[in-house]
C-alpha cells in the first residue's frame, strides 16, 4: 500500500510520539491538528515527506472542510488519537454536548466521509478508554445539562465510539480500537478539590506518552482487526 496515514490530535502527548514512530517507519503521514503553526512545527522534526490539514473536531464544518481538502487522497489508515473531556456543559454548532461531539459524533463523521478513500487492507484505529466499562452507563449518545458529568460523558463517548467501532468490524472494515490507559497529558486533571489526593495516588500508575502509544502503534500494524490493543494485552472488541 502507497497510501498516508492521516493522525488525528498529533501535536498532543500521545499524538506526537505515534507520528515519530510512524515516521520513522517510513510511514507518509496527514497530521490532521486544530492548531496548524504546531502540526507544521511538528512536521519539520520528522523524518521524511509529511502534510497538514487542519481538522477541528469541535465543527461539523471544519470536518467537512478537511474532508474536501483531502480530495484524491488515499489512504492507508486513519488513527483517531484526538479527543477531549469538556470540564463544564458546552455545545457544538449543532447543539450536541462537545465532549461527545469531538469524541463521537464528528469522529464518526470523519470515519464515514473517509471510508472511500481508505486503501484495500487498510486500517482504521480508534482511542478508546477504560472508563467504558463504568457501571450504568447510558448508552445513548445525547447529552443533556442536567445530566452532564465530566468524567461520566467522557466515559459514554468513549463507550459510543467503541460500539460504533465494533459495527464497522462487523461490516468487515479492517478496525482496531486503542486503550493507551492512564497517560501522563492534560486531559487527567479534572480541575477539581481532589487532583492533588489523585496526583498522590494515581502518579505511580500513570504511563509517559510513549508508553500510552504503543497500543495505538500495535493496533495500526497489527495483521488482526476487530480488537482492542490494552497495555499489556488484546482482546475482541
Amino acid at each position: 500500500m502507497s497510501g498516508q496515514v492521516l493522525l488525528t490530535g498529533a501535536t498532543g502527548g500521545i499524538g506526537r510520539e505515534i507520528a515519530a514512530a510512524l515516521a520513522s517507519a517510513g510511514e507518509s503521514l496527514i497530521l490532521g491538528c486544530r492548531n496548524a503553526e504546531k502540526a507544521r512545527s511538528l512536521v519539520a522534526a520528522l523524518p521524511g515527506e509529511h502534510e497538514v490539514v487542519e481538522i477541528d473536531l469541535a465543527s461539523e464544518k471544519s470536518v467537512r472542510a478537511a474532508v474536501a481538502a483531502l480530495e484524491g487522497k488515499k489512504l492507508k489508515g486513519i488513527i483517531h488519537n484526538a479527543g477531549t473531556m469538556e470540564r463544564r456543559f458546552r455545545t457544538d454548532e449543532q447543539g450536541r454536548e462537545m465532549t461527545m461531539a469531538v469524541n463521537y459524533w464528528n469522529t464518526q463523521l470523519l470515519t464515514e466521509l473517509l471510508l472511500p478513500r481508505l486503501e484495500e487492507g487498510g486500517r482504521i484505529v480508534f482511542t478508546t478508554s477504560l472508563t467504558r466499562y463504568i457501571p450504568f452507563l447510558s448508552k445513548s449518545p445525547e447529552v443533556r445539562e442536567k445530566d452532564f458529568s465530566q468524567l461520566l460523558t467522557y466515559a459514554r463517548s468513549k463507550k459510543a465510539l467503541t460500539r460504533y467501532a465494533a459495527a464497522l468490524a462487523a461490516q468487515g472494515v479492517g478496525v482496531n480500537c486503542a486503550d493507551p490507559g492512564v497517560v501522563d497529558t492534560g486531559m487527567i486533571s479534572m480541575d477539581r478539590w481532589f487532583d492533588p489526593l489523585a496526583d498522590l495516588f494515581f502518579r505511580p500508575f500513570i504511563r509517559s506518552a510513549r508508553k500510552g502509544a504503543e497500543p495505538a502503534l500495535r493496533a495500526f500494524s497489527s495483521p488482526r482487526t476487530g480488537r482492542i490493543f490494552c497495555r499489556r494485552r488484546t482482546h475482541r472488541l
